[in-house]
């Protein structure tokens, strides 16, 4: 009896320390996955720009910075303000607040002026070894601005102009190849070439005429909308019209056939 009591006590305390290993074990690999999500979110593509995060004020930021810092908490941010300084010390500001802007990236200031106001989107660091410093994925011009449709020629022929600006351009996909999380594709149009990221999902192929709208920041335009160029219904081509001018001209052509149509029945015996 004696020697069953024993060896149900042994077994217990045996079952106990399994359990307790099993716990910690599970602990540990779930600290472990924790670790491996943050480095994940991290690793993200820094191209993939995020143009819908919200906009903090440069006075929310400037006031409580440790919230904000990017080091290993918030991660990547915008920033609304004026934008002073651009050719050396460039900063952001808001009435009495500033915060530095690391400028080295020139092409993401094309096209920008001293007062202008922007949204910046990308990572605020606190106390770095030069201070606090904002390093910026794009600059806006902020409200957005809709340039409209731009010939590719144009666009990439005078970046300035449409740098940091809502844009829409016509062309033939010449090229498309998975790049990280998304597509990067090659837009022609009479000869001139646009660069392109989409970050969704595509089926469109070589050779397909497409119409994309996005955001030129650089000399890239990151697209938001990425689809085969819109023609007349049932892809109707009218020669000498487009546009609704050619949907006019199908609406007559058909009201003309259905009237000659009703004749001939009228005038039938």
């Amino acid at each position: 009896m004696m020697a069953t009591m024993r060896g149900l006590l042994v077994a217990t305390v045996a079952t106990v320390a399994t359990v307790a290993t099993v716990t910690t074990e599970l602990a540990r690999m779930t600290r472990i996955a924790m670790i491996l999500s943050v480095f994940t979110i991290l690793a993200a593509p820094a191209c993939a720009i995020d143009f819908s995060v919200p906009e903090s004020t440069v006075t929310e930021v400037a006031t409580n910075p440790e919230y904000y810092d990017g080091t290993i908490t918030i991660g990547t941010i915008g920033i609304a303000g004026t934008l002073v300084n651009i050719s050396k010390d460039t900063r952001i500001v808001e009435g009495s607040y500033a915060i530095n802007v690391d400028a080295k990236d020139r092409s993401l200031f094309l096209g920008f002026e001293d007062g202008d106001t922007v949204k910046m989107i990308g990572v605020f660091y606190h106390n770095r070894i030069d201070g606090d410093i904002f390093v910026p994925e794009c600059v806006l011009h902020w409200p957005l601005t809709d340039s409209g449709t731009v010939a590719v020629a144009e666009l990439t022929g005078n970046p300035s102009a449409y740098n940091g600006r809502k844009v829409a351009i016509f062309g033939n996909l010449t090229d498309v190849r998975e790049s990280g999380m998304g597509y990067r594709m090659d837009i022609e149009e009479d000869g001139a070439h646009a660069d392109v990221r989409f970050y969704g999902r595509t089926v469109l192929e070589v050779g397909t005429e497409v119409k994309v709208i996005g955001i030129f920041v650089g000399d890239t335009l990151y697209a938001e909308t990425v689809a085969k160029r819109k023609t007349l219904p049932f892809g109707i081509k009218v020669p000498g019209f487009s546009g609704f001018s050619g949907l006019l001209a199908v609406g007559i052509c058909a009201l003309a056939f259905l009237m000659k149509r009703g004749r001939l029945r009228s005038s039938r015996p």
